[in-house]
């Protein structure tokens, strides 16, 4: 009997996520996700790609995120002359801040930089040139 993998994903699964977000992941958090889909990273909650052969670990995607927690919190800062739109949150820092992919600011490995957004100022902090720079030093919560 073959057990079927708890974590990671299939490329046509992240590809029907980005098609849903309208946004081309960055190639190493799209190779992060083909392997561990659903996992965090360190205790940081990253958020998955809806997967329907892993629902369990999948349920709070990155899609539904996006359309339910980010949408309210970009609504609490609609009065602000504040563009949000190139920020895509991938993961949860655990305040209500996020870490995005800044799409606006493309670092040297030519994928969006990762920066930390604060839900109270709707700024953005400079975190990482790009996803595989964060996920091989992530920050301790």
């Amino acid at each position: 009997m073959q057990h079927k993998s708890t974590t990671g994903t299939t490329a046509d699964t992240i590809r029907i996520a980005e098609a849903q977000l309208n946004r081309k992941f960055p190639q190493s958090f799209f190779n992060w996700l083909l392997i561990n889909n659903g996992r965090s990273l360190d205790g940081l909650t990253v958020f998955p790609v809806h997967d329907p052969n892993n629902l369990r670990k999948t349920w709070s995607s990155i899609t539904k995120n996006f359309n339910e927690g980010w949408a309210i919190w970009i609504s609490n800062h609609s009065h602000e002359s504040l563009d949000l739109s190139p920020l895509l949150p991938f993961a949860e820092y655990g305040t209500g801040d996020y870490y995005c992919f800044n799409y606006e600011s493309i670092g040297s490995q030519g994928e969006p930089e990762v920066v930390l957004w604060s839900h109270e100022t709707g700024k953005v902090e400079f975190i990482a040139d790009n996803f595989s720079v964060f996920a091989s030093n992530p920050p301790t919560l």
